[in-house]
């Protein structure tokens, strides 16, 4: 797949969204994508929507939310080289809804966001994050405040269908953006990882996944390694082979062969982004 066209970050001021700035920014330049960032205050609907029977002080609530988003918006991009060049938009109402309305007013089709906001949860993604990966249909990049650099290890989890090839070129895409480590995962049920266990999937799942990886569109001559993972279970061996390779994001889509039509997460997917400690970037299903 090409990379994305245009990117949007989601800003709330907390230090995982200066990551996610810092992200954006450094792929937006890669892909000589646009970037756009929105802040979402949340507030009640009347509010929101501008309701011309609000009283001044309602107004003067609204503009205050705005100026006090603008200002901290200045003292971020102030110390963060390329910043201010960015649009940035303060929208209120439900965070979702404005995240919605923002992909839609850009063409975004890829948004940025930190895992958590101000107040963090110590493991897993915020409700923000979370509900944006169920409610939005562009891909979703969700990162951590522990890392802002270039990706140097990334993983795509491969179970043949749609939503994985796109994954798996997503991945690329960062990869040879960030001249990151690329692998090619696919998880097989196992009850051991001995050798021989490890070279009786390699010679059964091996030559799928070769193919798999073969017909996907990627960037010329960038090197793919491709891993067969004998694991108990398959939801957890992503997460496992990940940690295995320290790798700084994994790539997801969010159905996979088994799900059914109207489940927009498998249960792969689920707990991927609930429990993963790296990066995570979520493939949405495509018409195309």
């Amino acid at each position: 797949m090409p990379a994305p066209a245009s990117i949007l970050v989601g800003v709330d001021f907390s230090e995982c969204s200066r990551s996610a700035l810092e992200h954006a920014l450094r792929l937006g330049r890669a892909w000589s994508a646009p970037v756009n960032a929105v802040h979402v205050t949340e507030a009640p609907e009347p509010l929101a929507s501008g309701d011309p029977t609000m009283g001044d002080s309602q107004r003067e609530i609204l503009r205050q939310l705005a100026m006090d988003a603008e200002g901290r918006w200045a003292a971020t991009v102030h110390a963060l080289p390329g910043a201010a060049k960015v649009p940035f938009e303060v929208l209120g109402g439900s965070r979702l809804g404005g995240i919605r309305h923002a992909l839609k007013q850009h063409a975004a089709d890829l948004l940025v966001l930190g895992a958590y906001g101000e107040t963090r949860p110590n493991v897993g993604l915020g409700t923000v994050a979370s509900g944006c990966i169920r409610g939005v249909s562009a891909d979703v990049l969700v990162v951590r405040d522990a890392f802002s650099g270039p990706f140097r290890t990334v993983v795509a989890g491969v179970d043949f269908s749609t939503t994985s090839r796109r994954a798996l070129e997503a991945a690329a895409q960062v990869a040879e953006a960030d001249g990151a480590m690329l692998y090619a995962v696919h998880v097989v049920l196992a009850a051991d990882g001995s050798a021989a266990t490890q070279e009786r999937l390699a010679n059964a799942h091996g030559p799928a996944l070769d193919a798999f990886v073969a017909e996907s569109r990627l960037p010329a001559g960038l090197e793919v390694r491709r891993e067969i993972f004998p694991y108990p279970g398959r939801r957890s061996g992503l997460l496992e082979f990940g940690a295995v390779v320290n790798a700084d994001l994994v790539t997801i889509g969010t159905r996979g062969r088994t799900n059914l039509r109207d489940v927009v997460l498998g249960s792969t997917a689920e707990k991927l982004l609930r429990e993963s400690l790296c990066a995570v970037w979520a493939a949405k299903p495509r018409e195309d």
